[in-house]
């Protein structure tokens, strides 16, 4: 067994994603695994987990970019990457986590094409059918940001008064997301929107695979969910 100092990358990956195996969706846990053997590992797994830099960080993603890797999987990669070494430092492995301070690039999303009211609608169906239309239509017709989205709380929300209290911002709520509200549960954690899967807040990653997930079931093409925000506050679906 390797001595914390001497621990490379690799085995730490290794040990933190073996950790989380099963707190996953399959396709989450098949598509983690593939980046981190067929990358991560491969790429920077034998550097000293104490030794590893920023710049090391950034040439990997620039080779990976250059051998054909898309903008987006290079993007998981680097989530993957913050992550294990976000719980490095928490375990006291790591002073400072050095993908943080990487230039991650940018992904190219397919050209945002606005969806037609009947696909909007097709859109919400699904959510409600996956059981995720509160979280979704709130967050579409709110102007909350995504991380706003996710970290909601209760004590954010007045719905009789009808309006979300978010730092400065005061956000309306409309009749239908008053309602979604208003029949949701009885609360006992703080946060509103819970992931069923987890009990617990959702983070980035598994919203975006939610919204991915939506689309899937509601036949309908890529489109970021800032984007389809944006058409849903102009059309006031």
């Amino acid at each position: 067994m390797q001595t914390e100092k001497g621990m490379t990358v690799g085995v730490w990956v290794e040990q933190w994603f073996t950790q989380r195996v099963g707190k996953w969706s399959p396709n989450t846990e098949g598509g983690y695994r593939n980046l981190i053997c067929n990358h991560i590992i491969p790429g920077v797994g034998r550097a000293r987990l104490t030794g590893l830099t920023a710049r090391r960080i950034q040439s990997f993603y620039k080779r990976i970019s250059q051998n054909g890797l898309g903008p987006r999987s290079v993007w998981c990669v680097h989530l993957i990457l913050r992550r294990c070494l976000d719980e490095a430092c928490r375990e006291g492995r790591l002073l400072l986590n050095p993908a943080r301070l990487c230039a991650v690039p940018q992904t190219e999303e397919h050209q945002t094409i606005p969806l037609r009211l009947g696909q909007l609608q097709r859109y919400l169906n699904a959510a409600e059918t996956l059981g995720a239309l509160p979280i979704i239509y709130i967050g579409l017709t709110s102007g909350l940001r995504q991380c706003e989205l996710l970290t909601l709380s209760w004590a954010d929300f007045h719905v009789h008064c009808r309006y979300i209290l978010k730092g400065k911002r005061l956000l309306a709520l409309n009749d239908k997301a008053a309602g979604l509200l208003a029949d949701m549960p009885p609360f006992e954690q703080p946060h509103v929107f819970l992931n069923p899967k987890t009990g617990e807040a959702y983070r980035l990653h598994e919203f975006y695979y939610l919204h991915k997930r939506i689309l899937k079931e509601a036949r309908l093409p890529w489109v970021a969910f800032r984007d389809l925000q944006r058409q849903c506050m102009e059309v006031g679906i």
